[in-house]
């Protein structure tokens, strides 16, 4: 709101007209050569002004179709993601870092999970209640399994599998498994991202490794992208990380090793070489 005024700085925004507004968008792309997706935020501004606020039946408004910028995610090799996480300093970070690695875990997923999540009979972990309210089933090896019990019998809190152990813990003379044991509360999505960020800047990545930031859930991408890069099916990859369709984990399959490998082998074969 504040540039459609620069534009315009005579005019009172109310009193702006349609085709006004609507030429103030197309300025900021071929003028201003702004990316599509800042762009669309300013069409969201607008429109929650002009529309929801003040009323305006425009029709321009459903006529704008802006293309949001498709980027590809950013995926560690293993080699790499063994380098974090044998740089991650703390016993309880590192457990969920490599959970959230070897099932493709959401953030929030992780923190949430319970001892009972984690079904050891049948090596799988029960995901409750993801997004879109969906639950699902992640196989788990045996070995971190037993990995995770270790942890757990650490703290051996009955609620969670990652307990938070709340502020002011030291100062008030407990150890941290007492903490953990007592806690009523999961641990909290600020106190991961703060141990992936310390982790890569320990790592010298400098929170950027190749094209975009290596965030936590940077490991959910490393998780699809290794699994389709040894031949494990789309159709199971998509099943694991919730998706409810297949579009949104075919973006993987640009990043895998092998399938690129495959192209160039049929592609040497093709007739007419």
């Amino acid at each position: 709101m504040r540039q459609l005024h620069e534009a315009f700085p005579h005019r009172d925004p109310t009193k702006l007209g349609e085709n006004e507004v609507l030429d103030f968008l197309i300025s900021l792309r071929q003028q201003r050569k702004l990316k599509d997706s800042t762009v669309n935020q300013a069409v969201c501004a607008l429109r929650a002004f002009y529309r929801d606020h003040l009323g305006r039946k425009w029709k321009g408004w459903s006529q704008i179709k802006i293309r949001r910028d498709e980027q590809l995610p950013n995926v560690l090799s293993r080699d790499e993601v063994a380098r974090f996480l044998g740089a991650v300093r703390q016993g309880r970070f590192l457990a969920v870092f490599t959970l959230m690695y070897h099932c493709g875990l959401r953030l929030s997923e992780v923190v949430s999970l319970k001892p009972g999540h984690i079904d050891a009979s049948r090596g799988v972990v029960r995901i409750i209640g993801s997004k879109g309210g969906k639950d699902r089933e992640i196989p788990i090896s045996k070995a971190l399994i037993e990995r995770l019990r270790a942890f757990w019998k650490l703290h051996r809190n009955p609620e969670w599998l990652f307990p938070s152990p709340g502020r002011g813990w030291k100062s008030a003379g407990a150890t941290l498994p007492d903490a953990l044991r007592r806690s009523t509360k999961p641990m909290s999505d600020s106190s991961v991202q703060a141990a992936m960020r310390a982790t890569v800047v320990a790592l010298g990545w400098d929170l950027r490794h190749g094209r975009r930031p290596v965030t936590c859930h940077t490991l959910r991408h490393c998780f699809a992208t290794h699994l389709l890069d040894a031949g494990v099916s789309i159709c199971l990859v998509s099943q694991y990380l919730g998706h409810s369709s297949l579009k949104p984990t075919l973006v993987y399959l640009h990043l895998t090793e092998a399938s690129e490998a495959k192209a160039r082998e049929v592609l040497a074969n093709f007739p007419g070489l």
